[in-house]
């Protein structure tokens, strides 16, 4: 009866081990499925933000050349502006300038 008792007793654990190991394998299967799903939306997040870089990218470049050449076009105008002027009118505009920015002391003298 012992020995009937033992065989059973290392037939159970034999069964347990066995059920044991099928669920390792199960979790083990389960870790590696969702390591390859948490590696994939990583790569799919890291393809949209490399992506969205480069749109703003190109939006800031394109800002930068549309404000250059905004730039320019005033600084073209203002030499238009000044192509208008006489040499009087120039040089009235020079010397009050020149009273404007130079110390008084100058001024007084």
């Amino acid at each position: 009866m012992q020995q009937s008792t033992l065989q059973e007793i290392l037939g159970v654990e034999k069964e347990i081990r066995q059920k044991l190991d099928a669920e390792r394998e199960k979790a083990s299967q389960w870790l590696e499925g969702a390591r390859r799903e948490v590696e994939a939306q990583h790569a799919a997040d890291v393809a949209r933000l490399e992506a969205a870089a480069v749109q703003r990218g190109e939006e800031a470049k394109l800002a930068a050349v549309q404000k250059a050449d905004e730039a320019v076009r005033q600084a073209e105008a203002a030499a238009r502006a000044v192509d208008d002027f006489t040499d009087d009118e120039l040089r009235q505009a020079v010397v009050q300038h020149i009273v404007c920015i130079a110390p008084r002391s100058s001024r007084a003298g």
